[in-house]
């Protein structure tokens, strides 16, 4: 688990220095959040943060000379956040950094499976996540062109009383160059977050469906090595997400 920790923690390093004011603990919502506005901005946020973005090119991992592929890599996900609300936590950075330890597999007829997982450093927070993707690309009468769709389940843990799931599923157009592999993707996600103890008794249970979109791009200069730069929406919220990782 030090591992991790650490992997994560160089993921987090990777983005600016002052979104690394935001390592904070999640507590006493009840007393500290003055209404159900505030719950609803704070969760709003926290939804868009641990949502798992596409972070990949569209062709699938078992597209190279054996059947099966593999790619593990460390990312940060740079997130501004509603100042208001979290100021009552004692946060006072306008921004917040996830980082991220991603795993994915790939086995015959364009299947991938991924897991995430994150720990912020000096919080309280923690996310596991999960996608199933499936590629058409063969279906595509066009050179270099890639296609696919997604489903995937991310939950936030750590927190005595809120817990937050995200579930949701998105389609991903892009474009396999040997070096430079463009994509874009669109979706929708649902968000839930309730409140549990006493901030179940203070705050009611917030609910959202929000459109998802993404443009990035994923870079191989080097071979078995490879990295993503992305840019994605939640709703209103904007994601800057950096990825480094090994692929196989």
């Amino acid at each position: 688990m030090k591992k991790i920790h650490g992997a994560l923690l160089g993921a987090t390093m990777l983005l600016s220095a002052p979104a690394m004011a935001a390592n904070f603990n999640i507590t006493n919502l009840s007393t500290s959040l003055p209404g159900q506005t505030t719950f609803d901005a704070l969760a709003n946020d926290l939804s868009a943060a641990i949502w798992m973005n596409p972070s990949n090119s569209a062709e699938p991992h078992s597209a190279g000379f054996i059947p099966v592929g593999f790619q593990v890599g460390v990312e940060a996900t740079s997130m501004s956040i509603d100042q208001n609300a979290w100021s009552n936590l004692g946060v006072s950075t306008g921004s917040i950094v996830v980082p991220k330890l991603r795993v994915s597999a790939g086995i015959p007829f364009g299947l991938d499976f991924s897991l995430m997982y994150t720990a912020i450093p000096s919080s309280n927070i923690k996310v596991t996540g999960y996608e199933g993707r499936m590629a058409f690309g063969e279906m595509i009468p066009l050179p270099f062109i890639e296609f696919n769709i997604r489903a995937y389940q991310s939950k936030m843990t750590g927190v005595p009383e809120l817990s937050i799931k995200d579930s949701g599923f998105a389609a991903m157009l892009g474009a396999d160059f040997p070096i430079i592999k463009p994509y874009v993707e669109v979706g929708q996600v649902k968000s839930t977050a309730t409140p549990s103890g006493l901030s179940a008794v203070a705050f009611k249970e917030f609910s959202k469906t929000s459109t998802t979109a993404a443009v990035g791009v994923k870079l191989t200069f080097i071979p078995f090595v490879i990295i993503n730069a992305e840019y994605a929406k939640v709703d209103k919220k904007s994601l800057y997400t950096f990825k480094f990782a090994g692929e196989f």
